[in-house]
């Protein structure tokens, strides 16, 4: 049965609308510029206003930056360290969450708030961090993308409250035949906790593709930094002869509709198209993951 609306209440739903609009469209412009400056002839486009619809559409900017092995090289650094470190670090808060979240876990009060809760509010700091750093010879190095992230507390405690909601039936039944603590984790607290393991890996695999800090402080090797932190240094120093050489780059490019602003606007399209790629396999998942522990019976 269909509820009849008075007037105001079309009048604030149609206000609703208009609004939520708006601010859609406000939020998708910028994308929506940057796209189409990034497939627009460059000479062209530094020479008009484009307000939505490209100037002289062509490839040719990506297929620049593509044929850039700096660039590519970078978007693999990315890819990597996303994947290896989504991976390993549900792996890391998964198994500990899992053992804080057991009952019988000795002196689990005593250490769990020093150890897991205070390093959530408070770091060592940048200096500290560095010379730990430079002490672990992890200065241009891989790990140094991979490690330090292994750990959040946060995330320790999104699974944390979702395995303590678990039955412990499952875990009973399981072990009556014979399992141990790892056949348990492994074989059934992971496939039962979907939801909650695919709201932890989009947060850090976003964490970790969109990272450029950790690469402005501990790599000074132009071949070990990814994507973003390359990007960084593009829009930064596209006038110098410091970055990629971008200039000689384009200089040698038989085609001359290459500029720089429009190398950096393919860049940032190339950047940002994969994480949308994957949210949304992800998103089903999300959405139930992120309401983990709001609501406990």
């Amino acid at each position: 049965m269909r509820i009849k609306e008075n007037l105001g209440e079309r009048i604030f739903n149609f206000t609703n609308y208009v609004f939520m609009v708006v601010l859609c469209l406000i939020c998708l412009y910028p994308f929506l510029y940057v796209f189409s400056y990034s497939i627009s002839d460059g000479v062209a486009a530094s020479t008009k206003n484009i307000i939505l619809l490209p100037v002289k559409p062509t490839l040719i900017n990506y297929k620049t930056v593509f044929a850039n092995q700096t660039i590519t090289n970078a978007f693999f650094i990315s890819v990597s360290r996303t994947v290896v470190g989504a991976v390993l670090h549900v792996l890391v808060i998964a198994m500990a969450a899992y053992a804080v979240s057991r009952k019988y876990l000795l002196w689990k009060k005593k250490f769990f708030l020093p150890f897991f809760i205070i390093p959530m509010y408070f770091s060592g700091g940048i200096l500290p961090t560095y010379v730990v750093m430079t002490k672990l010879h992890l200065n241009n190095n891989f790990l140094v993308y991979i490690l330090p992230m292994l750990f959040q507390p946060f995330h320790l405690l999104i699974l944390k409250v979702f395995f303590e909601q678990l039955p412990e039936s499952l875990e009973e039944s399981a072990r009556i035949d014979g399992a141990g603590d790892f056949t348990v984790f492994f074989r059934i607290i992971l496939p039962s906790s979907l939801p909650v393991i695919a709201t932890v890996t989009l947060f850090i695999g976003v964490a970790q593709w969109n990272a450029w800090f950790d690469a402005f402080v501990y790599i000074t090797k132009l071949n070990l930094y990814p994507l973003q932190a390359l990007l960084r240094k593009i829009i930064l120093e596209s006038q110098t002869r410091d970055m990629i050489d971008i200039m000689e780059m384009m200089q040698n490019n038989a085609n001359k509709e290459v500029t720089s602003e429009s190398i950096k606007m393919a860049t940032v399209i190339e950047a940002t198209i994969p994480i949308i790629i994957v949210y949304p396999f992800l998103q089903k998942y999300f959405v139930k993951g992120v309401m983990i522990g709001a609501v406990k019976e």
